[in-house]
């Protein structure tokens, strides 16, 4: 259920924190210092080499969602319905779970932690366009990646010659933006 989830995913980011502490509390002072800016999240951390391997890889994540989009509509309208539609909803959900989590995992190998534009972008997309994956998953790609390229652009310029971490900024951005989608969709 999506509670258990919720919760699963809880209790490992819990357990993995404990072991970056971990491993914070025993490394050197350079070591420490590349966890911390790793921590903030940024573009700037990746060059063209990583560049490939994370467009081969998110590429065939992308294509699978592309892919699956009549099924996730289907499972919108319940998962007895998306059953008797012939769409394994147990199936979706894990193989969808695993493809999301393999994307994160390698991207934020690459650039650290970029936060809230996976969460708002959805939610606006889906407020302007409505629930049909066949049409909200490109929309959602393509305004992630305009959210971030917009924030990184504005990250790099707003304290010149500094560079903010676009973590930072997104953070700022994206957590009001987040907690106004919450409110607004409560009180309907």
């Amino acid at each position: 259920s999506p509670q258990v989830m919720v919760l699963t995913g809880v209790a490992l980011g819990s357990l993995f924190s404990a072991g970056t502490m971990l491993l914070q509390f025993f490394a050197d002072d350079v070591q420490l210092a590349a966890m911390v800016f790793w921590t903030f999240g940024d573009l700037a951390r990746a060059d063209w080499k990583d560049l490939w391997i994370l467009f081969s890889v998110t590429l065939c994540i992308l294509v699978f969602f592309l892919a699956g989009t009549r099924s996730y509509n289907a499972m919108g309208m319940g998962d007895e319905t998306a059953k008797g539609l012939g769409v394994k909803a147990e199936n979706v959900r894990l193989a969808g779970m695993m493809a999301a989590s393999l994307a994160t995992a390698l991207i934020i190998s690459f650039v650290g932690i970029i936060s809230f534009v996976g969460l708002v972008a959805p939610h606006i997309v889906r407020r302007i366009i409505g629930d049909d994956h066949r049409f909200l998953m490109p929309a959602t790609m393509f305004t992630g990646a305009l959210m971030l390229l917009g924030s990184d652009i504005v990250a790099r310029l707003i304290l010149l010659p500094h560079v903010l971490p676009v973590s930072i900024f997104t953070s700022f951005l994206g957590a009001p933006v987040f907690i106004y989608l919450i409110i607004k969709g409560n009180q309907r």
